[in-house]
């Protein structure tokens, strides 16, 4: 008897090992654990960051446009030299390379006749020419791009003497229509007798 006595504590206590590492007996009940909640989903951060930044003192104005040489100056164009002028029947033409957005009056056209022939060469515009042989004749040059159409003052978006220019969203300088026009001689050369 004294086996089976010794048998039984030996379970016993294997028992109650093995009932404490596995959470031990249960006890009382006890309220249900509340319900855990899902974490939030995960939200992607932008890939690039924008930075603005505050004047430290005055307004905040729109940005200068960096492209104002095309937008609001006077059309750089010199005046033509007669040695390069082309005679076709006995005809003279002269070519003025112009930027985009320039228009053009030609002040005497009793003597020279102008037109914008379509043609582009280097990214300009060609106003083809021809008038009376050994004549100089002038021609004006005006750069539209940048115009009370275009600009618009009195937004508080741009600082004094400048526009805001909406097809760049940028400020530029507003000149007059004077200050936008150059005029040029345009000096025919004369035609061979051939």
């Amino acid at each position: 008897m004294k086996k089976t006595t010794y048998i039984l504590a030996a379970m016993a206590v294997l028992l109650a090992v093995f009932a404490s590492a596995c959470g031990g007996a249960p006890s009382a009940p006890t309220a249900a654990p509340a319900p855990t909640q899902a974490p939030p989903p995960a939200v992607e951060q932008p890939t690039q960051t924008v930075i603005v930044i505050q004047p430290t003192t005055g307004p905040a104005f729109a940005p200068t446009c960096q492209n104002v040489s095309s937008s609001c100056t006077v059309p750089d164009v010199k005046d033509t030299v007669a040695a390069e002028t082309t005679c076709v029947q006995k005809i003279p033409y002269q070519s003025i390379f112009v930027p985009e957005g320039t228009t053009f009056e030609v002040l005497d056209p009793t003597n020279l006749t102008c037109i914008d022939n379509g043609g582009i060469v280097n990214g300009k515009h060609v106003i083809e020419c021809h008038g009376k042989e050994l004549w100089t004749t002038e021609l004006k040059l005006t750069n539209v791009a940048c115009g009370s159409n275009t600009l618009v003052t009195g937004t508080g978006q741009c600082q004094d003497g400048y526009g805001f220019d909406s097809t760049q969203n940028c400020c530029a300088p507003v000149t007059s229509d004077a200050g936008n026009s150059i005029t040029i001689k345009v000096n025919m050369g004369g035609c061979p007798n051939k």
